[in-house]
C-alpha cells in the first residue's frame, strides 16, 4: 500500500477516534518535543490526565474530549492555557523572557519544582499550605540556603533584621536579595528590609525563588537573587475563612475571597495575628528586665482587574504591627502600605505595559542600656534612644515585549523616588535628617530558541542614582550590569544550563546614616560607603522523568567592596562595629535538589554546601574569615503522605551547620548547628478543613544570636516546641 494511502487512513482513524490530540509548535511553526500537556478541571487545576509531546511535537489524551481546557508547559517557554474546542489542535508556545516585571504576573502552574532551564524553584499554594509555617518567609525554609538575618523569622524578629541571605551572600539587616509581589518590591526604601508582615498569606498563590544575580532585570537589590510572590488568578467565585490557635497564647484569623464577571475580577484577603511570644534570651543570662517578644499585626490586600486584551489592574496592601524586642523598654512598631495601578495591552506580537506604585512605611523603635543593680545583671534598663523613620517611595515602570523569530525581546525604563525622614532622639541630643534616594534605569532582555532544544538569553541594565541629604544629594557613578544564560535540553530527560553575569548593590540609606544598638553591640553608619559590585557564574544539570527529578548546580560569586559590619573596638562586653567596604566576599558552593512522588507520598530534598569567606580584605584581621551569618551546610527535606479521604500528613526537616555571628569569627560567637523538625496533618470534610501542626517537634535548641562578653556571651534562641490547630471554611467554586 502506498505511503500516502497509509497516512490518509491513519489520519481518518485518528479524526474519528475519541479523545484529544494535537501538536505543540513554536512561533515559527517548528515542532516542540518534550512539552508537558495536562488537562485542567473546572477549577482550572491540573488533573491526572497528562502526557508529553513526542519527537514530532504530537500528543494524545485518550480520556479527554473537546471542549476541554489544557495547560502546556516546557522549560524556557511561557505557560500556555487554552480551551480546546476541536481535535486535533495546534498549540503555539512562545519563548519566555527571564522575568517580566509588569506583564503576566498571575500565578501559573510550574512544570517542575526546580526549573531545568532557569534553575528557579517554585512553591505553589498547595506546597505553602502543607508547610507548618505561619509567614511566607518561614515557608521558604524548605529551600536550602535561604534564610533571614540571624536564622530568625519575621513572626517575632525586629523588622529591621528582615534581610534575605541566598548563596552565602549574607545579609546584615539590609537584604542582598529582592522580594517582589506582583512586580512591586517589598523591600523597604530606607533599609532594604522586607515587609513580609504587610501581606496576608492568602494573598500569595505562588513563590518563585531565583538564586543567583538578577540585577539585570530587577536592579540594585537583586545582587544575590530574587523572590517573586504572585497573587491568585480569579476565574469564578471563591472564599475561605481560617481560625488558628497555638501555644504561647497565639491566635490568628484570616479570610479571603473573590470572583469574576465578564472581563472583570476582584480578589481580597485580610488577616490578624497576635501572640504573647517567648523570652529569646537563654535562661542562664536572663534578668528581671527580660520579657517575652509579644507581637500583633493586621494586614489587608485587594485587587481589581478589568479587561482582557487591554487590562487595567488596581491593587493595594498594607498593615501595621507592634512588637516587643525582649525587654520591657525595647519595642518597635511599624505601619504602611502600597497602592498600585497597572495597564497592559496587546497588539499583534507586541505587549505594552506600565505600572505606577506608591509605598509608605513608618517605623518606630526604642533602644535601652541594660543595668546591673545590687549585683543582679539585667535588673533594669535605661532608655537611650528612640528612632523614627518615615519613608515614601514612588516607583514607575514602562515595559514593551515583542515576539521575534524564535524568541522574544523586552525593553523597560523605570524610576524610583524615595523621600525619608530619619530622627534619632537620644538622652542629650537629637539627630534629624531629611534624605532622598532617586534612581532611574534602562534595561533590556532577549531570549531565543534557535532550535527547540536550546534556549539562549541575555540581559543588560544601566542605573543612575542620587542619594543622601535632601539639600545636597550625591550622584554616584552609573552602574552597568549584564547577564547571559544558555540551556540545552540534551534529551527528554536531561537539561544542562549555565549563566554568567555581573550585579551590584547601592548602600541603603540605613547603612549610610543610621546608628543603632542591639544588646551590647553598637553599629555605626558610614556615609562614605561605596556600592557593592559582583561577578557570578553558575552551571547546572537537571534530570527529570515522570515523577522524579534531580538537579545539581555549582556556582561562584565575588563581591567587590562588600559591605560588612566590621568590629572596630571591644571593651569588656561592649562591642562597636562600623559598616565598611571590607574588601571582597567570595562565595562558592553546590546546590542539590531532588523530588519524587507517587500516588501516596511526595518527597523533596534540598542541600547547599558553601565556602563563603572574606578575601583581599582591607583589614588583615578579616582575611580568610568566614562571612558572618552563613552556614557551611544547610539541608531541607519535606515528606507529604496522602492519607485516605483527602487527608495529608507532612513533615519538614531543616538543618544548618555552625556559623559565626561576627566578622572576626570569635569562637564565643559561633552559633551551634541546629535541626528543626516540623509536622502537620490536616484534611477536609466537604467545605470544612482542619489541621494540627507542631513546630520544633523535638524541642531542639536553636541559637539565633551571640553577643556580649566572650567569657559569658548572651545567647538568643528561637521558639521551642509549639502546637497549632486551625479550622477553615471554603466556599465552593
Amino acid at each position: 500500500m502506498a505511503p500516502t494511502m497509509v497516512a490518509l487512513i491513519l489520519s481518518l482513524a485518528l479524526s474519528g477516534a475519541a479523545g484529544l490530540s494535537g501538536t505543540v509548535v513554536d512561533a515559527t511553526g517548528g515542532v516542540i518535543p518534550g512539552a508537558a500537556v495536562v488537562v485542567l478541571d473546572a477549577a482550572h487545576r491540573p488533573t491526572s490526565q497528562k502526557t508529553v509531546t513526542n519527537a514530532r511535537g504530537e500528543f494524545v489524551l485518550d480520556a479527554a474530549a473537546p471542549p476541554v481546557e489544557i495547560e502546556v508547559t516546557l522549560a524556557g517557554f511561557s505557560v500556555r492555557r487554552v480551551m480546546v474546542n476541536a481535535s486535533p489542535a495546534t498549540i503555539v508556545l512562545e519563548v519566555a523572557p527571564e522575568a517580566m516585571q509588569v506583564i503576566d504576573v498571575s500565578a501559573r502552574q510550574p512544570e517542575r519544582w526546580r526549573d531545568g532551564t532557569t534553575g528557579a524553584t517554585t512553591l505553589t499554594r498547595t506546597d505553602l499550605d502543607r508547610v507548618p509555617a505561619m509567614t511566607p518567609d518561614e515557608s521558604l525554609k524548605v529551600i536550602s540556603g535561604f534564610s533571614l538575618f540571624r536564622r530568625s523569622s519575621s513572626r517575632a524578629s525586629n523588622p529591621t533584621t528582615h534581610g534575605v541571605t541566598m548563596r552565602g551572600l549574607s545579609a546584615s539587616g539590609a537584604s542582598r536579595a529582592l522580594v517582589v509581589f506582583n512586580g512591586v518590591p517589598l523591600n523597604d526604601g530606607f533599609g532594604g528590609w522586607i515587609t513580609w508582615e504587610r501581606l496576608p498569606s492568602a494573598a500569595i498563590d505562588q513563590v518563585t525563588v531565583q538564586r543567583g544575580p538578577m540585577s539585570d532585570v530587577f536592579g540594585s537589590d537583586a545582587l544575590g537573587g530574587a523572590i517573586t510572590l504572585m497573587s491568585p488568578a480569579v476565574r469564578r467565585p471563591s472564599g475561605t475563612a481560617l481560625l488558628e490557635a497555638a501555644s504561647l497564647d497565639t491566635r490568628s484569623v484570616a479570610a479571603s475571597g473573590g470572583g469574576a464577571s465578564g472581563r472583570a475580577a476582584i480578589f481580597g484577603a485580610a488577616s490578624w495575628f497576635d501572640t504573647a511570644g517567648f523570652i529569646p534570651l537563654e535562661a542562664a543570662t536572663r534578668g528581671p528586665a527580660d520579657v517575652a517578644t509579644d507581637t500583633t499585626w493586621t494586614n489587608v490586600y485587594g485587587r481589581a482587574t478589568f479587561g482582557a486584551a487591554r487590562r487595567l489592574t488596581l491593587g493595594g496592601w498594607g498593615g501595621r504591627d507592634d512588637r516587643g524586642n525582649g525587654t520591657v523598654v525595647q519595642r518597635n512598631a511599624s505601619h504602611g502600605g502600597t497602592g498600585t495601578a497597572a495597564f497592559e495591552t496587546t497588539t499583534g506580537q507586541t505587549q505594552l505595559a506600565a505600572r505606577l506604585s506608591s509605598s509608605v512605611n513608618r517605623y518606630e523603635q526604642t533602644f535601652s542600656a541594660l543595668l546591673t543593680v545590687a549585683g543582679v545583671s539585667r535588673a533594669s534598663e535605661r532608655l537611650t534612644s528612640t528612632q523614627h523613620i518615615d519613608t515614601d517611595v514612588t516607583r514607575g515602570i514602562v515595559e514593551v515585549r515583542r515576539s521575534v523569530p524564535k524568541g522574544v525581546a523586552a525593553i523597560r525604563a523605570s524610576f524610583t523616588q524615595t523621600n525619608s525622614d530619619f530622627e534619632d532622639i537620644q538622652t542629650a541630643s537629637t539627630v534629624a535628617k531629611t534624605l532622598v534616594d532617586d534612581n532611574q534605569s534602562l534595561s533590556a532582555q532577549f531570549a531565543i530558541a534557535p532550535v527547540s532544544a536550546v534556549t539562549l538569553s541575555a540581559g543588560g541594565r544601566v542605573e543612575w542614582r542620587k542619594a543622601g541629604n535632601a539639600t545636597s544629594p550625591v550622584a554616584l557613578d552609573p552602574a552597568s550590569v549584564g547577564r547571559i544564560a544558555a540551556a540545552w535540553r540534551i534529551s527528554n530527560v536531561v537539561t544542562a544550563r549555565a549563566a554568567a553575569g555581573s550585579s551590584h548593590r547601592w548602600p541603603t540609606l540605613n547603612e549610610l546614616v543610621r546608628n543603632f544598638s542591639a544588646g551590647t553591640v553598637t553599629t555605626v553608619a558610614n556615609t562614605d560607603l561605596a556600592p557593592e559590585r559582583a561577578r557570578s557564574i553558575e552551571a547546572g544539570l537537571d534530570a527529570a522523568k515522570g515523577h522524579f527529578q534531580v538537579s545539581v548546580t555549582g556556582f561562584r560569586s565575588i563581591v567587590r567592596d562588600a559591605i560588612a559590619n566590621v568590629t572596630t573596638s571591644v571593651v569588656g562586653s561592649a562591642i562597636t562595629r562600623q559598616r565598611q567596604n571590607a574588601g571582597e566576599a567570595h562565595s562558592a558552593g553546590v546546590e542539590l535538589d531532588a523530588s519524587a512522588d507517587s500516588k501516596w507520598i511526595r518527597v523533596r530534598g534540598s542541600a547547599t554546601v558553601l565556602n563563603a569567606r572574606f578575601r583581599n580584605s582591607r583589614e588583615a584581621a578579616l582575611e580568610g574569615n568566614w562571612l558572618p551569618q552563613v552556614p557551611r551546610l544547610s539541608l531541607a527535606g519535606t515528606a507529604d503522605v496522602f492519607l485516605p479521604r483527602g487527608h495529608v500528613a507532612s513533615l519538614v526537616v531543616h538543618r544548618v551547620s555552625t556559623q559565626f555571628d561576627d566578622d572576626r569569627n570569635t569562637a564565643a560567637f559561633k552559633l551551634a548547628d541546629a535541626t528543626q523538625i516540623d509536622a502537620r496533618v490536616g484534611g477536609t470534610v466537604r467545605m470544612a478543613g482542619w489541621y494540627v501542626a507542631i513546630e520544633n517537634l523535638s524541642d531542639a535548641r536553636l541559637e539565633t544570636g551571640r553577643s556580649g562578653s566572650t567569657t559569658l556571651p548572651l545567647v538568643t534562641l528561637a521558639q521551642g516546641r509549639a502546637v497549632r490547630v486551625g479550622v477553615s471554611l471554603r466556599l465552593p467554586r
